[in-house]
C-alpha cells in the first residue's frame, strides 16, 4: 500500500472519465471478502475501484456524486465487516483515496466508520482504527498543514511554518520509479519558478543515492529531509502519508490547498 501501484487511488482519481458495463453493485460480487489474501491483490483494490466510479458517475450534479461515493464507500465497508483485517486494509485504501482527491464530505463520512459495529473489533482495534480516522482530519483540502522541525539533509535547521510562499511539499520513496521522475519534474520547475519553494520527504532509499538524484535533478537547494526514520517517521504519521509519491500543495499561511495527484495537476495548479 506504500506505493504507486495502489490501483485504487489511481481509478478513483480518474473519476471523471465514465465507467460501462460495469454491472452496479454485482461486481462486487467477484471479491471473496472472507479471503484475507485478496488484499494483497491488485484485481481487489481494481473491481472496488471500479464500482465506486462508476456510482459516481451516475449523476453530473456534484451534489448528487458526492451522495453516490458515500453509498457505494458505505456498501464496500459494509461487506469489508467480515474480519479487522479486511475491514482495515479497504478502510485505508478507500480515505487515502477520497483524501486525495479532496472529497472532504467523504472523508469526513468515514471518519464516522461505517459499518464499523459489524467488524467485532477488540478494544485495541477499536482504538487503532480511530487513530488511522483521526489523522485525515488533519490533512484535509483546506486544513493548516503540520508543522515540520527537522534538520535538512545538508545538517541545516529547516522549519515548515517560516517559508512564508507557496510550497510543494512531496513524500517519496528511492525505490518507486514514479518517484524518481516525479523529483526529476520537480526540478523544472524548481528551475523555473524561485516563487515557490520545494521540500522533498524520502522516506525510504539509501542516503547517498537519494543525495545523487536530488543533486541531479536540480533540487539540491531545495528543502530535502531524511530523518532516517522511513515510515515510522512522525512526519509521516503527521501526514497521513501511505504511499509514495504524496504530494501536498500549500499556501502561503500553510493551508493545505490541494493534492495534486501527478505532475500536469501540479503544474496547472501552480501556473
Amino acid at each position: 500500500m506504500k506505493y504507486f501501484k495502489t490501483l485504487i487511488i489511481t481509478v478513483l482519481m480518474l473519476a471523471c472519465e465514465a465507467t460501462s458495463g460495469q454491472g452496479g453493485v454485482a461486481v462486487l460480487d467477484e471479491i471473496d471478502f472472507n479471503d484475507t489474501t485478496m488484499i494483497n491483490s491488485d484485481f481487489m483494490w481494481k473491481t472496488i475501484a471500479d464500482y465506486i466510479t462508476s456510482e459516481q458517475n451516475k449523476d453530473a450534479n456534484p451534489d448528487n456524486q458526492v451522495y453516490n461515493m458515500i453509498l457505494a464507500a458505505n456498501e464496500v465497508l459494509s461487506r469489508s465487516s467480515t474480519s479487522y483485517v479486511m475491514y482495515s486494509a479497504v478502510y485505508q485504501h478507500l480515505i487515502n483515496g477520497f483524501s486525495l482527491m479532496g472529497a472532504n464530505q467523504v472523508v469526513d463520512y468515514m471518519r464516522q466508520l461505517p459499518q464499523f459495529e459489524k467488524v467485532g473489533a477488540n478494544d485495541s482495534q477499536y482504538e487503532e482504527i480511530k487513530s488511522i480516522a483521526s489523522r485525515f482530519e488533519r490533512v484535509k483540502i483546506g486544513m493548516q498543514a503540520p508543522d515540520i522541525h527537522l534538520n535538512t539533509i545538508k545538517n541545516q535547521e529547516f522549519t515548515l511554518s517560516e517559508i512564508n510562499a507557496k510550497t510543494i511539499l512531496i513524500f517519496w520513496s528511492y525505490s518507486c520509479p514514479h518517484c524518481r521522475d516525479f523529483i526529476k519534474d520537480l526540478g523544472e520547475i524548481a528551475r523555473k519558478r524561485n516563487d515557490i519553494a520545494i521540500v522533498t520527504v524520502n522516506v525510504s532509499g539509501e542516503l547517498k543515492k537519494v543525495k545523487r538524484l536530488l543533486t541531479k535533478s536540480h533540487l539540491g537547494e531545495a528543502f530535502n529531509i531524511c530523518d532516517g526514520l522511513g515510515w515510522k517517521s512522525p512526519i509521516v504519521d503527521a501526514f497521513a502519508v501511505d504511499m509514495t509519491p504524496s504530494v501536498f500543495l500549500l499556501d502561503e499561511d500553510m493551508k493545505i490547498i490541494a493534492k495534486p495527484f501527478d505532475i500536469d495537476e501540479l503544474k496547472a495548479l501552480i501556473d
